[in-house]
């Protein structure tokens, strides 16, 4: 009886672990549902806005040329603060990458004389032990 009643306790833990398992799984497919809601969202704002903003200057009651004009001043604008953001973003990158690579070296010099002390200190106590008369 005592050996079923354990048995039944394997299961119940086994069936809970599992719909636990099945509320992570459902929980993550909503998130992920929701991100990928959001992202399409945020897409579709983008699009619609530079479309707006292009049938704006095409239409406007300006001449052709002086319409060209705005665009190609607007499109190097643009470029030039695409490049500008790559440019600090890279410096960023190169920045936290040097600053992790001392810590790293660092830690390793640390370790390196933490390891050569270890040795040292174990070389002497084998010289003591030698060294004493048994």
């Amino acid at each position: 009886m005592l050996l079923n009643m354990i048995k039944v306790g394997g299961y119940i833990m086994i069936l809970n672990e599992l719909a636990n398992q099945v509320k992570k799984v459902r929980s993550s497919r909503a998130k992920d549902m929701r991100r990928n809601r959001t992202k399409n969202m945020v897409i579709g704002v983008g699009i619609g806005s530079a479309l707006g903003v292009a049938a704006g200057i095409l239409f406007a009651p300006k001449s052709g040329k002086e319409t060209r004009q705005i665009i190609a001043d607007r499109t190097s604008e643009t470029i030039k603060n695409f490049k500008d953001n790559v440019a600090a973003t890279k410096a960023k990158i190169s920045a936290s990458a040097t600053e992790k690579g001392s810590r790293w070296r660092e830690a390793g010099q640390k370790g390196v004389e933490a390891v050569k002390e270890t040795l040292k200190k174990s070389g002497e106590d084998e010289d003591k032990k030698k060294k004493s008369p048994k």
